[in-house]
């Protein structure tokens, strides 16, 4: 075990300079966040606005962990539809959050809770959109990954659509190719596509997300045979018919509630848990950077980055939208 880690390490470490020379010209994206300033808030509201919503994350983390996935889960699923608008956090029966693909997604007391603890100091000032993107950054922070800067300035969208979210969103059964077109279509490469998949470092799945490889596979005993046998063993426990589908399973298995980067080290292993997951090794595209990301500092480096980029995606600014008084209402 430890000389096949020593490979795994040496092959990251001789793929490291490479790919970090190769993000210099990536990394611009993150740089260049349209109308979003730092530190947007400072003139317009009394109080540090992301120090209240930090607080009110801390305080909801402290009694339910996952809250930190559910949140980080949120920002993601809101940015890939219509953009980084809080569309996601409407209400309403019609709306994204009711689309089959966002089913599970939680973490909406903590973000309603750190909006009313904004608005009590600055009320109509501070969007939905910049809470959830201030508050998936201390989800990070919380689960012990590293803090960035986070550019705002976002307003508040009036539209949320049940039908959107599935023409937008990558799926746990996609290939590599799969998921780097729809990250390209949000204006996104592979190399940020395969760092925010270290999201995954922290959270669960379902195994509905991998009937595909337990009970489909196009094989002749309908299994993935990529799956190590002790590996298989144990989802086979986890899952043990295609019934189960509701069972639960930690996207990393070594340790779930922490952010680092054993994630990349279960693909490395063949252990990745989905087929979205599992593919990124498979790929000549994605694979250097599934070993680069084994090393934690260039990890959540890149990780913040690739985050702004993300939460930059289709932002309502200016005059555009509104600051909802309520994140799951629009403003009557």
């Amino acid at each position: 075990m430890q000389s096949s880690m020593m490979v795994v390490l040496l092959q990251a470490a001789s793929l490291l300079m490479m790919i970090m020379v190769a993000m210099l010209s990536i990394s611009g994206a993150e740089a260049n966040s349209g109308h979003l300033q730092y530190d947007f808030y400072r003139k317009s509201c009394k109080k540090d606005v992301e120090a209240i919503v930090f607080e009110k994350m801390k305080q909801h983390y402290a009694t339910d962990k996952t809250v930190a996935p559910g949140v980080l889960r949120l920002m993601f699923h809101d940015a890939f539809v219509r953009g980084a608008d809080a569309s996601i956090l409407l209400n309403g029966t019609n709306s994204e959050q009711n689309a089959v693909i966002n089913a599970g997604l939680h973490g909406f007391d903590a973000i309603d809770a750190a909006k009313a603890a904004v608005e009590a100091v600055c009320p109509g000032v501070v969007s939905c959109a910049d809470i959830l993107a201030f508050a998936s950054r201390d989800s990070v922070v919380l689960a012990g990954g590293r803090r960035w800067e986070v550019p705002s300035g976002r307003r508040d969208g009036t539209v949320s659509n049940i039908s959107e979210p599935p023409l937008n969103l990558p799926t746990p059964t996609m290939n590599a190719s799969q998921q780097i077109a729809v990250f390209k279509r949000k204006g996104l490469n592979a190399a940020q596509m395969t760092t925010l998949s270290g999201a995954h470092t922290i959270g669960i799945s379902h195994c509905i997300n991998i009937d595909d490889r337990l009970f489909t596979y196009p094989s002749k005993n309908h299994i993935d045979p990529v799956i190590p046998k002790a590996f298989l063993k144990s989802l086979q426990k986890q899952c043990p018919t295609n019934t189960t589908f509701l069972n639960p399973l930690n996207l990393d298995l070594r340790t779930p509630n922490k952010f680092d980067t054993d994630y990349f080290l279960d693909i490395v292993n063949k252990e990745g848990l989905q087929t979205s997951d599992q593919a990124l090794l498979n790929d000549a595209r994605t694979r250097p950077y599934v070993y680069a990301n084994l090393n934690p500092g260039f990890f959540l480096d890149e990780f913040g980055k690739a985050m702004v980029a993300m939460a930059n995606i289709g932002v309502l600014t200016g005059k555009e939208g509104q600051i909802r008084k309520h994140c799951a209402l629009v403003n009557p």
